[in-house]
């Protein structure tokens, strides 16, 4: 049951021409091209669950069904081509207990440990895509909630399906010259008030702290702190919500002026690498970095960043600073791979061998490569069943998406860099544990639960 969005004379629209038209007043319609449906069928019927969105109707599905129960992709049901394969797709919880039900799918940062789809059968497998941070749902920092996957797409690089580099849409952008300001025009807008470092971020009180680094780096250095947090200078009027043109050229030209960026995630975990580790190399300027502990893995070249966690003190890492800032060779020694091209191979072999794409409707995107993962998954296990050999079974664990307590940086004494237990994040880390802990124990006594019950586990597990 393939689509191609048409309008009533058959012209074929591309996807961006679908969304627009989608508000306009005339009738669309899907073109089904698979023997199950055939014909014109209008979107409003398909939309309004007339087709496959209706609970009370489903369809009759030869294919495997999969079935996103938090509804991401917010797809009523579609036969997709996985290669030589095909499997149904749908956020339909009607099909729930179809015959060729395979595969129930979670987006991370909706999955509610109290809406699970049970009694979990023998032969129902579950998949997770997540990857957005993990202060979104500390639950899946759990192994009690990992072990209940099959299937994963993380930004851990040992998920089935990994996504460490989502934020890198092209290899050759980090040796673009494109946004790079040479070091002497950098030093001449320093003596004319530019501050030596910048930092953008409008996301406060995280739990990697890295507020308080901020603050604490300013007591020696200028930073220039534009978004909400630690406010102290505004963008350009074009530009003045940095969350909506983060990736406007205007800004990547104006954070370029900077000789320093620094790049803090929200959270620290093992590959978790955002855009504000790409940015700085995208526009030539020196990184300072606190997140992922294997950060320094996909750097362009050795000596092209600044870590905070290779310091003990504030005073050490500020030292660092000031001392390559003091020489504009040094200062171009940290910037030559836009000379000479990025000397990272396992960074270069996992940009080659990476099939999905970003940014680019034309080309595969990490959801649909992640879909046809466990499509193919699910079809080579019935091939094997076929042939009177056991399936090949997957499971999670926390290698494909746990992450540590969030920890802040010790107040005393001032400006170390050791950190300790950040206790207001470590408090919804800790309450998730129980609940991870219950769910797991209602699940494997088969029963079917929701916020109440599950709730009373967790308090039974917490104080019994």
């Amino acid at each position: 049951m393939e689509y191609v969005p048409s309008n009533k004379d058959g012209a074929k629209l591309l996807y961006e021409d679908f969304v627009n038209v989608m508000s306009q007043e005339f009738e669309l319609f899907y073109e089904y091209e698979d023997d199950e449906l055939d014909g014109w069928i209008p979107v409003s019927r398909y939309v309004s669950g007339e087709i496959a969105g209706n609970a009370a109707e489903i369809i009759n599905v030869t294919h495997p069904v999969i079935i996103w129960w938090t509804p991401f992709t917010n797809e009523p049901g579609t036969v997709k081509n996985c290669g030589n394969v095909k499997c149904f797709f749908t956020v339909n919880r009607a099909y729930k207990n179809h015959s060729h039900l395979k595969v129930f799918m979670f987006y991370g940062t909706d999955y509610n440990a109290a809406d699970l789809p049970l009694p979990r059968q023998p032969h129902h497998e579950w998949g997770l895509l997540h990857e957005e941070s993990p202060k979104n749902n500390y639950l899946l920092s759990h192994n009690e909630t990992m072990i209940l996957f099959n299937h994963t797409s993380t930004f851990r690089r040992h998920s089935d399906y990994p996504l460490t580099t989502q934020y890198l849409q092209d290899i050759k952008n980090l040796t673009s010259t494109k946004y790079v300001v040479p070091v002497k025009e950098k030093n001449r807008l320093i003596r004319e008030g530019l501050a030596l470092v910048a930092y953008v971020q409008s996301d406060c009180g995280t739990p990697s702290d890295r507020d308080h680094l901020v603050q604490m780096l300013q007591q020696h250095i200028a930073i220039d702190s534009y978004g909400s947090c630690l406010h102290n200078k505004d963008l350009p009027e074009h530009l003045h919500d940095p969350l909506k043109t983060m990736d406007h050229e205007d800004f990547y030209h104006h954070l370029a002026q900077y000789k320093f960026v620094l790049a803090l995630e929200n959270a620290v975990c093992e590959d978790y690498i955002t855009e504000k580790f790409w940015r700085p190399f995208l526009i030539g300027s020196i990184p300072i970095i606190y997140g992922s502990p294997k950060a320094k893995e996909y750097l362009p070249a050795n000596n092209t960043a600044i870590f905070v966690d290779d310091f003990n003190t504030i005073e050490e890492l500020v030292e660092s600073i000031l001392k390559i800032n003091r020489s504009d060779d040094l200062y171009n020694e940290h910037v030559r791979y836009k000379k000479v091209g990025i000397q990272n191979e396992r960074l270069q072999r996992e940009m080659e061998s990476r099939e999905w794409f970003v940014d680019d409707y034309e080309r595969l995107n990490f959801i649909d490569g992640f879909e046809c993962t466990v499509c193919r998954r699910i079809h080579r296990n019935i091939e094997l069943q076929s042939k009177g050999l056991p399936p090949i079974s997957q499971r999670a664990d926390l290698d494909h998406y746990g992450c540590p307590r969030p920890q802040r940086f010790r107040d005393i004494p001032a400006g170390s860099l050791e950190k300790v237990n950040n206790e207001w994040w470590v408090d919804q880390f800790e309450h998730t544990w129980y609940t991870s802990r219950a769910a797991l124990q209602l699940i494997q006594e088969g029963k079917e639960f929701g916020e109440k019950e599950l709730h009373s586990r967790s308090i039974q597990i917490q104080y019994y």
